[in-house]
Parts: C-alpha cells; structure tokens; sequence
C-alpha cells in the first residue's frame, strides 16, 4: 500500500467480527419518509429520516442508497448531518460511528467515512476528515483535511485486566 503523508494508521482494534457474517444472514427492514426502487439498475433510494436495521446492525441517516449487483448487495450508501451507525457484537461491546457520508462495500468488507467522520469501540475514539475501517483485517486508516485544520485524533486505552 503506497503511504500518503496525510494518512496515519491509527491502530488495529481488538474487534471479532463474527457479527458481520450474522447480519449478513438477515433481512435488511428499512423505515424512511420516501422510497424508489429501480430493478433494472439494481438500486434502491431511500430519503427522509431514513431507519435501516440488520440483526444487531442500524443506520440512520437523511438518505440511503443501496447497490446490487444480480441479487447480491454490493453496497450500500447513507448521508445525513451526520449519518449514524452502530453494531453490538456477540462477545459484548458495541461499535458506533457517524460521518457526513458512509460507504459499506460488501465485498471488500470495509466502511468508508466521509466528512468529519468518528468511530468508537467501546471506550477507543478514532476521529478525522476520512476513516476507511477494514472490516477483516480489523485496521483503521484515518486521515486529516487537506489545509491540515482537522488533523486525525485518537484516544486508545490499553488492555485492561479487570
């Protein structure tokens, strides 16, 4: 991977994401004020306070768009002032995060965080103009704006034994 100077590789989470797998098995209920499916392009719009919800899973945000490819989810798009996310895992905890724009690419299994972007698990915070979350390889790039006034910030706390 070619290292941008803005980028910083903040820390791998302690995560275990086998509730990614789990949500993946449920249907996806969304609530929303305004709805447009398109078939034939594999997409489906969603505006006005806008609720998804997948096991464990939840989004909330202005809009939200999904993309398939045939019958699968490729990805999945939400925006909002800011659009929220948060997932409670199997083992305890929960991860949450917020953004001016999220992207979730199915395949690749990442989460893309756009404009002033925050993510925490559990008492860990991680804040920038971009993350981009590694959902496999548990990784997290943050990254700062580019005049450098929004730099990345992180707050981890060490194992604790308790």
């Amino acid at each position: 991977m070619r290292r941008h100077p803005d980028w910083t590789i903040a820390c791998l989470l302690f995560l275990c994401f086998t509730d990614v797998a789990v949500a993946a098995g449920n249907p996806i209920d969304i609530e929303a004020d305004q709805a447009e499916f398109d078939e034939r392009n594999g997409t489906s719009f969603f505006l006005g306070n806008v609720r998804l919800q997948r096991g464990t899973l939840s989004i909330t945000a202005d809009k939200i768009t999904l993309y398939r490819v045939g019958k699968q989810l490729d990805r999945t798009v939400a925006e909002g002032h800011p659009a929220r996310y948060s997932q409670k895992l199997a083992r305890g905890g929960e991860i949450r995060a917020e953004a001016e724009k999220m992207e979730y690419f199915a395949t690749t299994e990442e989460l893309h965080m756009i404009g002033k972007a925050r993510l925490w698990h559990d008492k860990n915070r991680f804040s920038g103009e971009r993350i981009i979350y590694h959902i496999r390889s548990d990784k997290i790039q943050a990254e700062s704006n580019n005049d450098g006034k929004q730099r990345v910030h992180a707050t981890i706390y060490p194992d604790e034994n308790q």
